[in-house]
């Protein structure tokens, strides 16, 4: 038994029921029967919607690795488009979906987290004017069909054999990282090419891609040429931290992005914090989640204490990164998209990076090693 949605073939996942056998290891996406044919979101886009354009120009870097993606997707190749933090990986892409909107055929653009989805969403219908541009997440799903479609991993399983041109974007992240479930769900939603979009390279990603025929696309310069910020390593208890962090603070000029490991971390340093400095916090399940991120975002405090919720799709010029890593749960994933939220865009301020650590273990030598390699591109 093999189940046609997410590829399990794990028999103590399989149950019986009055209708059928049904695989427990996708039920969460709906049940679906092993008898029962998946058939593709069948529709139409309009035509003449692929006619694009920037407010900016793109780099002579970034046109290279925009025309490479094009030229192998055209020679029926997946392309796994690697670069670093901040190099345009969504900018890089627009050729290639404008060449399937011309043709006729379905594109969509997946990511994890529904902020980013919105954002997106609001990014693409300004680049392409003349298409409909429909966002799909969770409670927002009412319309799944248009010209493009941006939606989060997990919508995926609504679009069995669509698209002809399917982006995953940060496959590197939570939660398709480690999933092979949601992996297979995403990719059995493309009867295409996939294109693969990190700015790490993991075992997992590895496993996917060994038996697909692809082309790497690498892009490690970001357009304004400023080079990847090498943090600072503070090795430190995390109580002496507490004392060092309220130094650090009072010294800082610009806003700072203070990354932990947990909600509990994030809640505590702000009932700390909240008095003393211009501080918010965030994480992923707060009722204030996004007007948080606003505020900060319009210059309304200094400093916010986030989980890995801002890890990724947040660009804010001049800015800072501290990272508290005590427990070591942070990975190399985790700590190249945190600091890669310095210096991205078109910014001239070279920001700081601060790494509050108990022991300088592996995966921060690592880290700092990725760094340094895509600093020597320069």
């Amino acid at each position: 038994m093999k189940c046609k949605r997410c590829n399990n073939e794990d028999p103590t996942y399989f149950y019986k029921g009055h209708k059928g056998y049904y695989c427990r290891k996708c039920i969460r996406f709906s049940r679906v029967l092993l008898m029962e044919d998946l058939n593709s979101l069948d529709y139409d886009i309009n035509l003449n919607v692929e006619e694009y354009n920037f407010s900016y120009s793109l780099t002579d870097k970034q046109i290279q690795a925009s025309n490479k993606c094009l030229q192998y997707l055209k020679d029926n190749n997946d392309i796994l488009l690697y670069c670093v933090c901040g190099a345009g990986k969504t900018e890089i892409v627009i050729a290639s979906i404008a060449y399937y909107l011309a043709r006729g055929l379905r594109v969509c653009y997946a990511i994890s987290r529904k902020e980013v989805v919105i954002e997106l969403e609001k990014r693409f219908k300004t680049i392409f004017p003349k298409a409909n541009v429909v966002a799909v997440y969770g409670g927002h799903h009412n319309i799944i069909i248009g010209d493009l479609i941006v939606c989060t991993n997990h919508q995926l399983y609504r679009y069995y054999q669509t698209f002809d041109l399917l982006i995953l974007d940060e496959v590197d992240a939570f939660p398709l990282k480690g999933n092979e479930t949601l992996m297979n769900v995403s990719l059995n939603a493309c009867a295409g090419n996939v294109i693969f979009s990190s700015a790490t390279i993991d075992n997992n990603l590895r496993n996917v891609l060994k038996n697909r025929k692809y082309k790497k696309v690498e892009l490690f310069v970001r357009p304004s040429f400023l080079p990847m910020v090498i943090p600072k390593i503070i090795i430190i208890n995390k109580y002496l931290s507490i004392l060092c962090l309220f130094v650090l603070l009072k010294k800082m000029k610009r806003q700072c992005i203070i990354f932990v490991s947990s909600k509990k971390i994030c809640r505590n340093l702000y009932y700390i914090f909240h008095k003393l400095y211009s501080i918010t916090y965030v994480y992923s399940d707060l009722d204030k989640r996004q007007e948080n991120i606003d505020d900060f975002k319009n210059k309304k405090y200094q400093f916010i204490i986030s989980t890995t919720v801002l890890e990724r799709g947040i660009t804010i010029s001049d800015i800072d990164v501290i990272i508290l890593d005590y427990d070591h749960i942070f990975d190399q994933s985790n700590l190249i998209q945190m600091l890669g939220r310095i210096n991205r865009g078109l910014t001239t301020n070279e920001g700081k990076a601060y790494i509050f650590t108990a022991s300088l273990d592996k995966k921060i030598i690592e880290t700092i090693k990725y760094l340094r390699k895509a600093n020597s591109y320069l």
